[in-house]
């Protein structure tokens, strides 16, 4: 069963981690031992989109499908984009580190190139309901029905907020949402978030370097549904989002 993770980082952490760093050869490693085909690469938040993209540009024995960090503050992220856009297969926006929600005015630029280039939109969701509800992703959803978005770690990291997000994806008939599986640990409620929200809406993710993949491989190979389902979940969504088969 082909198997693509969908959430990984790569590169150093500030003190929120622990300056935990990580680089492209440690991830090729780590997910060829658990025989992950390939995987999507974001930057960890001391490590820039370009650090990144060049480390994965010096290797050729592992696909990456490489993530944006998109910061709106960041000086350098325009140009950025602008010269490497052709190579950028997401973006990902962490509101919590930015203590800025998605909603907020200064996404608006990002989220139109992001339509306009069919780029799916990660956003991080936790437990920081303030900043980081799933509401505001799917607020921005709505508003933006064109714009594919990921809610990470299942719409918040904590089995009621996971929940509800499944409901309100569900009771909202929303096409262009889904839900990431990454880090998040307690096994039993994602066979509900699954059952609520459709194996069709829900992607595979570790968050490793954080996490390690073996943790959560096993969740969804546990789960009570068909093989073609679980294949949906490992692979067969995210690559229907990148229009890649």
């Amino acid at each position: 069963m082909k198997i693509i993770d969908g959430h990984t980082h790569i590169g150093k952490w500030t003190e929120v981690f622990l300056n935990y760093s990580t680089d492209v050869k440690d991830a090729v490693r780590m997910m060829k031992k658990y025989n992950i085909d390939s995987a999507v690469a974001m930057p960890a938040n001391d490590t820039t989109n370009e650090e990144l993209l060049n480390q994965i540009n010096e290797q050729n024995d592992y696909k990456f499908y490489f993530c944006a960090w998109i910061n709106p503050d960041d000086k350098y992220l325009d140009n950025f984009i602008d010269n490497n856009l052709n190579l950028i297969r997401f973006f990902k926006v962490h509101p919590s580190f930015l203590k800025k929600r998605i909603t907020d005015d200064s996404f608006k630029k990002y989220l139109q190139i992001a339509i306009d280039n069919k780029i799916p939109v990660i956003v991080h969701c936790g437990r920081w309901q303030e900043m980081a509800s799933y509401k505001f992703p799917i607020e921005t959803a709505k508003k933006y029905p064109e714009l594919k978005i990921i809610l990470a770690h299942l719409g918040g990291d904590q089995p009621n907020l996971c929940i509800n997000a499944a409901q309100e994806i569900k009771e909202s008939n929303l096409k262009n949402v889904f839900l990431g599986t990454e880090s998040v640990r307690e096994f039993y409620f994602v066979e509900r978030v699954v059952k609520i929200a459709g194996a069709e809406k829900v992607i595979f993710g570790s968050d490793y370097n954080l996490c390690l993949p073996a943790t959560f491989i096993p969740i969804i190979e546990s789960l009570n549904n068909s093989n073609s389902e679980k294949e949906m979940i490992f692979s067969g969504n995210i690559l229907s989002l990148i229009n890649e088969q």
